[in-house]
């Protein structure tokens, strides 16, 4: 009986050997297996597993493994487990491949709320398989494949007893280490803030870590220190009463009439010559450059590079700044009815309705929902052209400029046009090769890319455009003003960069990326108006700009902004300059720049989100 029971303990004791190297052996493949995902999930982003750091690897294969253990609790399979993450990797890599190869940068969270709009331009685009893609995804399909031979749950024993409390113990875990990451800043330290280059963000701390660090950036808190009561002090500071108004606002106006109101976004117009100095075979430019009688020109700084427009066209028609907003406004925001420079231009005299004009989807970035929550009366889209230039695939400035023309025409005698217009004609990709250019522009400094020439032959053909729709308001008896400026510059390869500014962008300095961000603008009027050159504001502060040239009435807030900016010239979310031309970093704490930063953000606030107790009297115009 004694020999029976030291053999059975002997038995006991190798069979407890063998279910700790059991474990271990399970435990060393789910880390293999994690880190695999990890390493050929970055080859589609170009990226070796040398370029990071330990510390950044680890953070990556940890947000892995979490995944990874979630499943395995579930499924009690580790073979399901991966077979599921793995191909969710390699599906994730791929499609990021191609969305970078039109827009420079890989999918961000906010993406997730404007798939309807990407999805329909997204096949328009031409790509090119790379040595890099074609090694990725063998080294993901590999990853796919070995799942298969993993090791899997037995069958009946889903219920067992042990079963359950591993399964338990993982989601626990689970659950415990996503709690910390939200209530502690230590994991995700020095990640969350690098928002002015997605790119460089991605590149620098891997996809993943990148990823999940911005999307908890996704919601607006309420700022420390926000009340009704101090939104109210920094506005009503700006407060004037209607005589007073009227005198300063009379002063521009052609014999005493309000001007007709033409506002143009153009797609991705923009001034390459901004990033460094190169020569052409032909004025890109040549009449935005000619304009100076009765022009006030010069350039702002946009908050979005090579995509994004609604963002622009939110920051100019309410004045807010995407440095307090993560995501996107019109797709995240847009709830309710918002004051606006529409609501206000139309609460003037003359003004009996606007006008939304884009030349393309109505539906994209949820337009046709936020125009009339915006003031807009109507909204015209690519329905509503009839047999329009197309230049590519994109209606043409030319028609687009001409559908301005027509409502001047035939708008009701004694009312005033109202428009606001976002172009569609020079929106990427630049690789259309079925396309014939009449005037093609070529780079004669260097050997250029086709993307580089295309998008410059576009440009020259928004100038043309722009050209025609002067000439015809020069011609017209009533007065006009015509405000036009870029929603972002465009996405080009590295190469041109490289070629132009000496470094490709993963080597820009912040104030080489502010570059990037920087576009164009004019006002232009067929009336006297001093001719004036800007050269550092930003798209949020233009629409205050542009009726205090236009000289119509404006809001508290349209006054606060101007004052902002006369000490903030430009803010944007890629970063903001002072009056002194010093480049802030939007974090900055306890000084000038931190305190001015923080009333915006107040008033905007209570702009945005605070509807119940909006200080509506100080965004609108009051009579």
């Amino acid at each position: 009986m004694k020999g029976f029971s030291q053999t059975h303990f002997q038995i006991n004791e190798i069979s407890c050997k063998n279910i700790v190297l059991k474990n271990i052996i399970a435990a060393i493949i789910f880390i293999a297996a994690s880190f695999w995902e990890f390493l050929y999930l970055e080859l589609f982003f170009n990226k070796a597993i040398t370029d990071f750091p330990t510390d950044i690897i680890i953070k990556n294969v940890v947000l892995i493994m979490l995944v990874n253990l979630m499943l395995v609790s579930i499924l009690h399979s580790m073979r399901a487990a991966f077979l599921i993450s793995s191909v969710f990797m390699l599906a994730a890599g791929i499609v990021n491949f191609f969305i970078i190869s039109f827009r420079g940068y890989g999918i961000v969270y906010m993406d997730f709320y404007a798939i309807k709009t990407a999805a329909t331009v997204a096949g328009r685009y031409s790509y090119s398989i790379t040595p890099g893609f074609v090694a990725a995804c063998f080294t993901g399909a590999a990853g796919v494949l070995t799942s298969f031979y993993m090791p899997h749950m037995q069958k009946g024993s889903y219920f067992k007893k042990e079963t359950l409390i591993a399964s338990f113990s993982g989601i626990l875990v689970s659950v415990l280490f996503i709690a910390w990451i939200n209530f502690d800043a230590t994991f995700f330290k020095g990640v969350s803030s690098i928002t002015w280059d997605h790119n460089i963000g991605i590149s620098d701390y891997g996809y993943l870590l990148y990823f999940t660090a911005n999307a908890g950036r996704a919601e607006v808190s309420r700022p420390e220190g926000y009340s009704v009561e101090r939104a109210d002090k920094i506005l009503s500071a700006y407060a004037k009463d209607e005589k007073e108004e009227a005198v300063e606002n009379g002063s521009n106006i052609k014999n005493g009439v309000k001007p007709n109101i033409i506002m143009i976004m153009n797609e991705s117009f923009s001034d390459l010559r901004v990033l460094g100095s190169f020569n052409t075979d032909t004025d890109v430019m040549g009449f935005y450059d000619s304009l100076n009688e009765n022009t006030i020109k010069g350039y702002v700084q946009s908050s979005v590079y090579g995509g994004y427009t609604s963002n622009s066209e939110f920051e100019f028609l309410t004045g807010c700044s995407k440095v307090f907003l993560p995501g996107n406004p019109y797709l995240q925001y847009m709830d309710g009815y918002l004051p606006s420079i529409i609501s206000n231009i139309k609460s003037q005299e003359g003004y009996d309705e606007a006008v939304a004009i884009h030349p393309y989807n109505p539906s994209g970035y949820n337009r046709n929902r936020v125009y009339p929550l915006l003031g807009f009366d109507r909204f015209l889209s690519a329905d509503d052209f009839e047999e329009p230039v197309f230049v590519r695939d994109y209606i043409s400035d030319w028609s687009d400029y001409h559908k301005i023309e027509e409502l001047y025409e035939q708008k009701k005698e004694g009312s005033r046009l109202c428009v606001f217009n976002v172009t569609m004609q020079n929106h990427n990709p630049y690789s259309n090769t079925s396309y014939k250019f009449k005037d093609n522009v070529h780079i004669t400094s260097f050997a250029s890319t086709l993307q580089a020439e295309q998008y410059l032959s576009l440009m020259k053909m928004s100038d043309k455009a722009l050209e025609q729709l002067i000439t015809y308001f020069k011609n017209v008896s009533e007065p006009v003003i015509i405000l036009l400026f870029g929603d972002h510059q465009p996405h080009l390869p590295d190469l041109f960069y490289k070629d132009v500014m000496g470094k490709e962008p993963l080597q820009f300095t912040r104030e080489d990326t502010m570059l990037k961000h920087k576009v164009p603008f004019l006002i232009w009027a067929n009336y006297d108006i001093p001719g004036i050159f800007i050269e550092n504001a930003s798209i949020n502060y233009l629409s205050s700009i542009f009726l205090d040239a236009a000289g119509l009435e404006m809001s508290d807030f349209n006054r606060y902004l101007l004052g902002l900016y006369k000490k903030l010239p430009a803010i944007s979310a890629a970063g903001s300059y002072d009056s002194e031309g010093k480049l802030h970093e939007n974090t900055e704490k306890d000084n000038l720049y931190a305190k001015l930063m923080e009333e915006y953000e107040i008033v905007q606030y209570n702009y945005l989100f605070d509807n119940e107790n909006r200080l509506d009297e100080h965004f609108t115009i009051t009579r």
